[in-house]
């Protein structure tokens, strides 16, 4: 399950467009920040998705993705256009193919083709017609569900909902949030063509009545298990609190969102948080995190997490420039035989320490044994070094050369990755000299997470 906001330049302090995703995927599913370059291609040639080859465009744009490992596809991403995606499941009355695009190869296509929000639409809806969505987007479990998305450039964002190969697209003003859930009623800007004929058909429309995409393509049931509702009410009643005054800091504390009294207590309601971490039932947790700010005539800047657990991690800045070939310069970037990278390490779904999203783990499963004791010193240390980055990186990024904007950037983000490896060796040395306060069976999941990663605490 997952979430993801934006803040349209009439909403931000700085009049910026901001997006802002957690991802959320299974405990042991490592999520990769990847770096595409871009590219030209000969005529003809393929790309080889998640499951389906499709055609190729003869040039793609450089991207920067959140990836989990084993997908050719991303949950969000941003490309040197600016055009920045986030996507979610959604749970529908129209049955779920077994075969076709994922959400995520949907994205990842989407971002590589397009140079505006409005050309990633048109890209999503071409595909949806051509291939169709569907596959297994579960990791070790079978989960099938169709795809809504939030797209944005610097100037518009725009929601976009699917039910199968059908659409429904309305523009943002202000600020808006996406969840597990359909979100557009009567207010869409742009229907697929013939949904609402096939609406009448399938005896979800009454004759007479103006076709409210929520109200009549949900799956009710697994849309009040899922809780994107309340996440979704969450979301968008702090981001309405925040109009006209919204920064990059803001997002960061968005995605960190218990939705409770801090500090955050394991169990209980855990698909109820923004910020969500696994237990018991629930295997779901935030696996990947991404702020994108985007202003035109500037290159987009990305903030990555690159961890699970947004509440315990450091936003890293990143800069991508038009046509850009390589990543900068960065000592755990794990290279791909088709030019892409793996900025911090090339993390699979087991324990691996010389990778960020592993480092990330061990101090996540130790802090939610005692997460009183552990977290919240850490996380006041945390919010001052990212106020002083987000302060040096953000005037640069209005106001200097992107040649200088990327330096500080990557001297930012190797400076957050070595902190991540020494906050590491402490929560390892607190942890043995703590006793674990989390239930006996929340102990007990993670034992078992622990052991398939072979994560020894």
């Amino acid at each position: 399950m997952c979430d993801t906001f934006v803040a349209t330049p009439g909403a931000t302090l700085h009049g910026e467009m901001i997006l802002a995703k957690n991802s959320d995927r299974e405990p042991n599913e490592a999520q990769n920040v990847t770096f595409v370059p871009a590219a030209k291609h000969p005529r003809g040639s393929m790309v080889k998705c998640t499951a389906l080859e499709v055609p190729q465009a003869e040039r793609t744009r450089a991207c920067l993705l959140s990836r989990p490992f084993w997908m050719w596809g991303a949950e969000m991403g941003v490309n040197d256009a600016g055009v920045a995606i986030g996507n979610e499941a959604v749970f529908t009355r129209e049955r779920y193919a077994k075969s076709g695009l994922l959400g995520m190869d949907m994205l990842r296509l989407a971002l590589e083709r397009s140079a505006s929000a409005l050309e990633a639409l048109a890209v999503i809806a071409e595909l949806l017609e051509t291939y169709g969505q569907g596959g297994n987007c579960g990791y070790e479990k079978k989960l099938y569900y169709h795809n809504s998305f939030l797209v944005a450039d610097p100037r518009d964002a725009y929601i976009m909902e699917t039910a199968d190969k059908y659409w429904a697209v309305k523009k943002v003003s202000g600020t808006a949030s996406i969840s597990n859930c359909l979100t557009i009623g009567g207010d869409w800007t742009i229907l697929s063509p013939g949904l609402e004929e096939y609406a009448l058909k399938s005896r979800y429309l009454k004759p007479g009545r103006r076709l409210d995409f929520a109200r009549d393509f949900s799956d009710r049931l697994y849309t009040h298990f899922a809780k994107g509702r309340v996440r979704h009410s969450c979301s968008a009643t702090m981001l309405a609190l925040r109009h006209g005054q919204v920064t990059s800091l803001d997002m960061f504390s968005l995605l960190r969102n218990h939705n409770m009294p801090e500090p955050y207590r394991p169990g209980g309601t855990p698909m109820e948080r923004i910020c969500m971490h696994a237990g018991g039932l629930v295997s779901s947790q935030s696996t990947g995190s991404m702020v994108a700010v985007l202003r035109a005539g500037r290159p987009p800047l990305v903030y990555f997490t690159g961890t699970a657990a947004p509440c315990l991690s450091l936003f890293k800045p990143h800069v991508l420039v038009e046509g850009q070939k390589k990543p900068y310069a960065n000592d755990v970037t794990s290279r791909q035989e088709d030019g892409s990278a793996d900025l911090y390490g090339s993390a699979a779904g087991v324990y691996d320490k010389r990778t960020l999203w592993w480092t990330g783990e061990a101090v996540h499963r130790r802090a939610l044994m005692n997460y009183a004791e552990l977290a919240p010193e850490w996380q006041a240390e945390r919010d001052e070094l990212e106020r002083g980055m987000v302060v040096e990186v953000e005037k640069r990024w209005r106001g200097g050369p992107a040649k200088t904007l990327a330096k500080t950037c990557a001297a930012w983000t190797e400076r957050f990755i070595k902190k991540n490896a020494r906050i590491a060796e402490e929560f390892a040395d607190k942890y043995r000299r703590l006793s674990p306060i989390a239930p006996a069976w929340y102990r007990l999941y993670w034992k078992r997470m622990n052991r398939r990663a072979g994560l020894v605490m």
